[in-house]
């Protein structure tokens, strides 16, 4: 069977996306790694067994098995990101969420050498991207996942990218040591219990999506704190990924506050980012 007939034969099964099936056939594929080399080979024998594209597809299209779990890799704003087992793959909406913080700390900080945290931070994607966007600053990630921490170092290393790694509890860890930043990032678990579904944590441990009773505490314990974690309480920028649910609550607890915030919505319209910083005086 070659390469375009093994293409089609999925395609009749799963027409869905085209380019789910050529990431998995260049996942199995020693010879055709991208689509250059899938054109110059299609007419060649595939160089893997048939079955285990059908079972891939069929983990993905049916199983509803993300991705990055099958092919143990994803891209992230340019970044090459490794995904070891049980952990959260990238989302695109975080792309958005760390596009907006880009923008942002650069209006802020001006390229400045600033110091980072990326807090619950999965494969570490959005505190390598921010490393490799600032190349001066110094970036910690934190995650209370040990899996997690090494797979930030596995992804440190792989892109040559220097980040410190933590394990240890979100807040706790950063007062305990004493430490403090410039700027926080966070996309924290904010999946409510009664939204958690079987389907979320059937390949990503469930603590990436809830790890709390509300899903807005990760959140209201940073705003509460911030004076604790920031170097200047008069010029920081915390930076977070939300769910479009959760704007109301968030900012009815911020207007309480002498916080500056402001929300962003995604491609899709969504709520999806979250900018907060010191108060703006006239």
């Amino acid at each position: 069977m070659t390469f375009f007939e093994a293409f089609n034969e999925i395609k009749k099964e799963h027409s869905s996306n085209d380019l789910i099936i050529y990431e998995i056939i260049f996942y199995l594929s020693k010879k055709v790694k991208d689509k250059l080399s899938y054109i110059s080979n299609r007419n060649e024998e595939i160089d893997f067994a048939f079955n285990e594209l059908r079972k891939q597809c069929i983990e993905y299209f049916i199983n509803k098995k993300p991705l990055g779990h099958i092919t143990k890799n994803t891209s992230f704003l340019g970044i090459s990101i490794d995904v070891f087992d049980n952990i959260l793959v990238p989302r695109n909406e975080t792309e958005f969420v760390c596009q907006i913080a880009r923008q942002k700390l650069l209006e802020k900080f001006n390229n400045s050498k600033i110091s980072i945290v990326d807090l619950c931070s999965g494969t570490g994607n959005m505190g390598l991207y921010m490393k490799k966007t600032f190349k001066d600053s110094n970036v910690t990630c934190i995650d209370i996942n040990p899996v997690s921490i090494e797979n930030i170092k596995h992804n440190s290393k792989k892109n040559n990218l220097n980040v410190s790694t933590i394990c240890g509890d979100y807040l706790k860890t950063i007062t305990k040591n004493n430490l403090k930043f410039d700027v926080i990032l966070m996309n924290p678990p904010y999946v409510a219990k009664n939204e958690l579904d079987y389907e979320m944590t059937k390949y990503e441990s469930d603590i990436s999506f809830v790890n709390s009773n509300d899903p807005n505490e990760f959140y209201f314990n940073i705003f509460s704190n911030y004076q604790s974690i920031v170097n200047n309480p008069k010029k920081f920028l915390m930076v977070f990924e939300i769910s479009s649910t959760q704007t109301n609550n968030l900012k009815a607890f911020l207007e309480k506050t002498d916080l500056n915030f402001e929300f962003y919505k995604d491609l899709s319209g969504n709520y999806r980012t979250l900018t907060v910083s010191e108060k703006q005086t006239i």
